[in-house]
């Protein structure tokens, strides 16, 4: 039997579809200003793909947007789904650090993979994943190299701003006055890692800790918390980004 979990954010439509609780296909696309099209997109080119139609296959749906995905059999909390979906894949872990296009969360699991406790800070999106690739459009840079470049610095620039809107023009601010790229990507991986530090610390966190989502792919910002909490994070076997997705899949799988 097939079921899928969505993971319907804010920059990316993430999908995870089981087969007898393996993963049999998973599937990321830009939202692109449109979330609903681009889901009813994703889902039917991934069903196809599999020969499988959509009306046998149980759908659990999580994320910012997952309102908006017409064809799903229920709806979860994003807190819920990231927790199932760590939990299942490293039942060590108590604490989990999401950073999302638009907000960044902690989250405190018990040995049951139980939420006990979460923060969120969406009050600005300067330590977000969105911040990064403004960031990166700044300096000309994929944003998937922009890790690489900052671990090449050896002096990291401070970046003062905590606003998204003034911290990229601090940012811009910056190249036009001739500012190594390196030590600029280099700053800003570290104040969003002394972000993410500042929430760890308000939800008293409890080892093992790992870090969910796109960001968690960037080497600088891994780095910089990791000396910060001085523990090594956990990694997945499962790409980072699709953690909530496959949270919500493996609900789908004990749906009656």
């Amino acid at each position: 039997m097939f079921v899928a979990g969505v993971d319907l954010g804010s920059g990316y439509c993430k999908c995870v579809i089981l087969k007898d609780n393996d993963i049999v296909a998973k599937a990321m696309y830009p939202i692109e200003g449109d979330p609903q099209r681009i889901s009813k997109k994703m889902m039917n080119e991934m069903f196809s793909s599999l020969k499988v139609k959509a009306n046998g296959v149980k759908i659990v749906c999580t994320g910012r947007n997952r309102k908006k995905l017409t064809l799903k059999n229920q709806e979860m909390p994003e807190i819920t789904c990231i927790a199932n979906g760590a939990y299942k894949l490293i039942p060590s872990v108590r604490t989990i650090v999401d950073v999302g296009a638009l907000t960044n969360k902690v989250i405190k699991i018990n040995s049951e993979g139980r939420v006990m406790d979460y923060v969120i800070n969406d009050k600005c999106a300067s330590g977000s994943g969105m911040f990064l690739e403004l960031v990166a459009k700044a300096l000309e840079v994929d944003i998937s190299k922009l890790g690489e470049l900052a671990a090449q610095s050896n002096n990291p620039l401070t970046i003062t701003n905590q606003c998204s809107i003034f911290g990229e023009s601090e940012v811009i601010y910056l190249v036009n006055e001739g500012k190594n790229e390196s030590d600029i990507a280099a700053g800003v991986c570290n104040s969003i890692a002394g972000q993410l530090f500042s929430l760890l610390k308000r939800i008293n966190m409890e080892e093992d800790v790992t870090l969910v989502g796109g960001v968690a792919h960037n080497v600088q910002i891994r780095r910089n918390l990791e000396h910060r909490l001085n523990l090594t994070l956990k990694t997945f076997p499962l790409d980072p980004f699709y953690i909530g997705a496959y949270g919500a899949a493996l609900y789908a799988s004990e749906m009656q």
